[in-house]
């Protein structure tokens, strides 16, 4: 419809002159009707001429630059976030939690609380501190309108059905210019991993560098980096990675992509295979009951590279995994948390 046409409808509607009548009753009646179609014709020509919100005028919106702390943030999800078909819990860390403790307990990862919780500034939980729990996995974010979801899916390359919206006021929902009341508007996306542009910069930081890897196979964390009492020494001894119990013969994946620099027998590694990576990183898979590559093989991330064993000095099948960064051992938790 043009603006001219529009207008020519509009004096059209204003010159109608109804027959006079002489009944009370039909004289209401017919104001009625006309006091109706005007609100009616007035509200279509607003909406004619304001629309929607055109895409690009919204974007993501940081959590950070929406709220001026942590305790304002925490306030605005109880008090005006809601979604149907999954919660958001905000609990208080006791004594001798940690996030990945709470992550378990909520059927979680730590990536969906990193998501939720905007102003960590590292991955250290804190006695009393509050911190927001969705009850599944994926990314929260906040967005100024809703005709933003179609470019917020494509990319997190995801499916629009995959963004959970938070319940809105009926007028809100449908004629969000008429109606906006200036508070952003919470989204939630189904098993997605949060973005560094919405943390602080400290996490930001951390969590670049674990885009890089991933973890070379599923299992339980039995020994960690640092001192330790060495299981077969009986004697104080550093230990220079982090092991992970799993079944014997269980496939072990490239933990980034890179080349192949050794790979045989190291000594207490027993079997194993050394990668350089990116950005001058170097891990080290060990305790390999078969190797699957050779020196000098490129292999892309997740590649299986061989199977867990015993080889060397070990207990019991597991695999040892250490991490360097510029030939200095580093903790392996730092990229798989």
């Amino acid at each position: 419809m043009s603006l001219k046409k529009f207008s020519r409808d509009l004096d059209a509607f204003f010159s109608f002159k109804a027959t006079p009548v002489r009944s009370t009753g039909a004289r209401r009646g017919t104001l009625f009707l006309f006091s109706a179609g005007v609100v009616v014709l007035c509200l279509g020509a607003i909406l004619f001429f304001t629309g929607g919100t055109s895409a690009g005028d919204s974007a993501l919106i940081p959590a950070c630059s929406i709220f001026s702390n942590e305790g304002e943030y925490l306030s605005h999800i109880r008090e005006n976030v809601e979604f149907e078909g999954m919660r958001l819990d905000i609990i208080t860390m006791r004594r001798g939690d940690n996030f990945w403790k709470v992550a378990r307990k909520y059927g979680v990862d730590i990536d969906t609380l990193i998501g939720a919780n905007p102003w960590w500034g590292n991955l250290l939980a804190h006695v009393e501190q509050e911190i927001v729990v969705p009850s599944r996995k994926g990314a929260l974010h906040f967005v100024a309108g809703l005709d933003e979801l179609d470019r917020l899916a494509a990319d997190h390359k995801t499916s629009r059905e995959d963004i959970l919206v938070q319940r809105l006021p009926f007028f809100r929902k449908h004629f969000p210019r008429l109606f906006d009341d200036g508070k952003p508007i919470a989204v939630f996306l189904k098993d997605a991993r949060p973005t560094a542009a919405h943390m602080t910069a400290e996490l930001a930081r951390q969590f670049t560098v674990r885009e890089m890897f991933r973890s070379p196979l599923g299992g339980r964390f039995s020994s960690f980096f640092g001192n330790r009492v060495h299981p077969i020494f009986h004697r104080w001894k550093f230990h220079d990675g982090l092991d992970i119990a799993a079944r014997y013969g269980t496939p072990v994946g490239a933990p980034c992509e890179g080349r192949v620099i050794a790979a045989g027998w190291m000594g207490g590694y027993g079997k194993a295979v050394v990668i350089s990576h990116p950005k001058g990183y170097k891990t080290l898979c060990g305790h390999l009951s078969r190797i699957n590559v050779r020196e000098g093989q490129y292999v892309p991330a997740g590649k299986i590279i061989g199977r867990v064993g015993s080889t060397g000095f070990s207990t019991g099948p597991h695999l040892h995994f250490s991490l360097w960064k510029d030939g200095r051992p580093i903790d392996p938790m730092k990229v798989l948390w």
